[in-house]
């Protein structure tokens, strides 16, 4: 390679190298809620095309839900649980398969479930189902493969997990299995590659996380230790190296590690586990989602004692680098993503309990190309441009072509460069 070219290229290197290549949000901006708000859904509720919000509140004992016009989110609509009910944490879901969301709720107040029916952005308290005692979370997923949604309920107090099998027409069927020892969260997918749903579990106090097969009863057929130190706390499956298979991570601490821990998928069960810290203290919350805009999943994980959150970039193999932290409410908790602002990026809502209100936080990276050299077209130049014209040049492609004379060589890094250095306008 001519002095010319090593020049351009080390160039090319170093501006990539000199900004940050972590998702970019808003500063936190607070929606006040109701006294301890616990869970937090994000869905279109009445049909316009906005993503609206659902927040429950503990105290008060009402789901408050929040209509969004043009990205502002409203003021909030109440929807009184009962007293003593304890709302808790909600799903928002097509539960009886009419096209539009329902919303299903714990009231740990009473130990069981409620579906709220959605017609036409209007909630109709539906059945009330009983679960196992002091119910904490809630996961949705396809258990039998008839394209209705079921949901698990982690019971923390009768240490079980209650399955809720829908019929296809909306009426949820309860039954249960041990989940060892304070469960603290699920997660439903095919995790040991038969094609059978499982269910994943977070066994806090055995510090591990169980697969519960779904062609064996929910027997445990692998555990996943966590940190010998560590307790796992909340879990979610996402492919995280993009090849089809559904793998977890799960959000463990103790007094001096903060993890969020992950397990790749084989195709037949899990492989080893993977630390990454959170730069958070007891991270207890955790969410997947392409928070950037590159086409691979990346984690937001909530800290309950630093009272911040965390959003983790995920290299595209399913490694990811330390959280990049933000200061959320609180005793943040739960966490719903969505595009809130219709700009095409997954914003981030927080539900912080003892502050009483949520956190929003708007992504950036949605905002399209501000420029020709924004290859990424995430509203920024930054390292992932530089590294989508390298590769698009070394491969012969005519995208990298950008003086436009029909061939790639010297000029066309030149005028990549100078595009780069001129920056967004």
């Amino acid at each position: 390679m001519n002095t010319k070219w090593k020049t351009q290229f080390t160039l090319l290197a170093l501006a990539g190298s000199a900004v940050s290549a972590a998702p970019i949000f808003t500063a936190g901006t607070t929606v006040p809620a109701v006294s301890r708000p616990s869970g937090v859904t994000l869905a279109d509720f009445d049909g316009d095309g906005d993503v609206d919000m659902a927040v429950t509140a503990d105290n008060m004992d009402k789901i408050n839900i929040y209509l969004n016009t043009a990205g502002a989110l409203g003021a909030p609509t109440p929807i009184l649980t009962g007293p003593g009910t304890g709302a808790d944490d909600l799903i928002a879901a097509d539960v009886d398969l009419d096209g539009d969301m329902d919303l299903v709720v714990i009231l740990k107040g009473i130990d069981a479930v409620r579906i709220y029916t959605n017609t036409g952005g209007v909630f109709t308290p539906g059945a009330t189902i009983s679960v196992g005692q002091r119910p904490i979370d809630l996961a949705a997923g396809d258990l039998n493969g008839d394209g209705a949604m079921d949901f698990t309920v982690s019971n923390r107090d009768t240490e079980d997990i209650t399955v809720l099998t829908n019929n296809g027409a909306g009426v949820l069927s309860p039954s249960s299995f041990a989940a060892g020892s304070e469960p603290r969260s699920s997660a439903i997918g095919d995790f040991t590659g038969d094609g059978i749903a499982d269910i994943a579990v977070s066994d806090h106090d055995n510090r591990i996380v169980n697969i519960h097969s779904g062609a064996a009863g929910f027997a445990v057929v692998q555990g996943l230790p966590v940190s010998p130190a560590n307790r796992p706390d909340g879990i979610v499956a996402a492919d995280l190296n993009g090849d089809g298979l559904l793998d977890l991570a799960a959000a463990s601490s103790d007094n001096a590690f903060n993890f969020a821990s992950v397990w790749l998928n084989t195709g037949a069960g899990m492989g080893g586990r993977a630390d990454t810290m959170v730069n958070g203290s007891n991270v207890s919350g955790i969410a997947a989602a392409d928070l950037d805009g590159d086409g691979d999943i990346d984690l937001v994980t909530t800290h309950t004692d630093s009272n911040t959150m965390s959003t983790l970039e995920n290299t595209g193999a399913g490694f990811f680098l330390g959280g990049v932290t933000a200061p959320a409410g609180i005793r943040p908790g739960n966490i719903a993503i969505g595009d809130l602002d219709g700009n095409g990026g997954s914003d981030i809502a927080i539900v912080n309990r003892d502050s009483n209100d949520v956190s929003i936080y708007m992504n950036q990276n949605g905002a399209g190309a501000c420029s020709v050299a924004d290859l990424n077209e995430d509203g920024e130049l930054n390292f992932f441009d530089v590294s989508a014209f390298l590769s698009t040049f070394s491969a012969g492609d005519l995208a990298a072509d950008f003086n436009g004379d029909g061939l790639l060589n010297f000029f066309d890094v030149s005028a990549f460069l100078s595009a780069f250095t001129a920056g967004c306008p």
